[in-house]
């Protein structure tokens, strides 16, 4: 007996991750409240602002799939922002200075967390935030609480934020690209394997043999990696900025890898799933400005559906 279209179709959409479905729904709605929302102009807005918290969470994520948190990325976003300007971003190798410095920066506070942590058994929560106060002090007082500018910008560093590749905004792309790179070390690697079954039963995977301890520093190494390069992005795209305006990403991260299903204790979640959820923030987001609705409502629309997210999750899992 054939089966009807409908029942063909059901195990496949149950298998589509819940946040690609929200995804759809909220661009269907969108697309139908704000005839604006599919304009190819706009689309581009959509997916050229989440691309700053996007690489955030993405970094986030992979720490949250070994069990640990880091929240000290908001501080790692503004000092390689800083140090990215104070260089000078000029032609040549000032360029590559603004770019490299920030990054290896940002690799190293973010192998300073996984010692901290993995290594010395801090509690990340605790450690992350403490380093986090640690970078946010020192990059103030190294500038003086002043606002940083750039006396100059060269056109590859401006091109990072700013620049087009086939009509595509060069950031876009760079996301796509991390989001493809992380997909592949987590779902077709030793060291993702080695992550989840981390995050899953750290003591377990211990006995099994695996490197606990530096597959964490490793995950904490990429998560700041991200983070600096996000803070390269903001300077790309403004050439100047005040600092304490840009030094709490690590919640907004923090939500989407939450909204996209990474959970809090270990184990689970995926990078195209997080990459989803920050699409998601920012459909909801520019539907909601397009319609100008205040930003203290839009705070609390998205605070709605993150604590929709959180509940729809512990329930799956309670029924798993």
């Amino acid at each position: 007996m054939n089966q009807s279209p409908t029942r063909r179709w059901l195990p496949m959409i149950g298998a589509i991750p819940p946040i690609w479905l929200v995804l759809v729904a909220v661009v269907i709605m969108a697309s139908l409240i704000s005839g604006r929302f599919l304009s190819p102009s706009n689309i581009m807005t959509v997916l050229h602002q989440g691309v700053v918290t996007g690489v955030v969470a993405l970094g986030m994520t992979v720490v949250l799939i070994g069990g640990h948190f880091d929240l000290s990325a908001g501080a790692v976003v503004m000092m390689a922002a800083v140090l990215a300007l104070a260089l000078g971003p000029t032609e040549g190798w000032g360029t590559i200075l603004a770019v490299a410095v920030p990054l290896l920066s940002g690799t190293a506070v973010g192998i300073t967390n996984g010692l901290i942590v993995c290594r010395a058994g801090a509690n990340s929560i605790v450690a992350t935030i403490a380093v986090q106060f640690i970078v946010t002090g020192a990059v103030l007082v190294a500038i003086g609480g002043q606002h940083v500018t750039a006396a100059s910008i060269s056109d590859g560093f401006w091109f990072l934020s700013n620049g087009r590749l086939g009509g595509i905004p060069a950031p876009v792309l760079l996301f796509g690209a991390l989001t493809a790179a992380l997909t592949i070390l987590m779902g077709r690697t030793v060291f993702g394997r080695h992550l989840y079954a981390i995050g899953g039963d750290a003591d377990a995977a211990r006995r099994a043999g695996i490197p606990v301890v530096w597959r964490g520093v490793a995950a904490f190494g990429v998560s700041g990696t991200l983070a600096a390069l996000a803070g390269v992005l903001i300077a790309s795209r403004v050439g100047h900025l005040d600092p304490t305006g840009i030094a709490h990403y690590e919640f907004p991260a923090l939500t989407a890898a939450v909204l996209g299903g990474t959970s809090l204790s270990g184990g689970l979640g995926r990078v195209s799933d997080t990459a989803a959820a920050i699409l998601v923030i920012a459909v909801l987001v520019n539907v909601m400005t397009l319609l100008n609705i205040s930003y203290s409502s839009q705070l609390l629309a998205q605070g709605l559906v993150l604590a929709l997210a959180v509940a729809y999750y512990a329930h799956r899992r309670g029924n798993s």
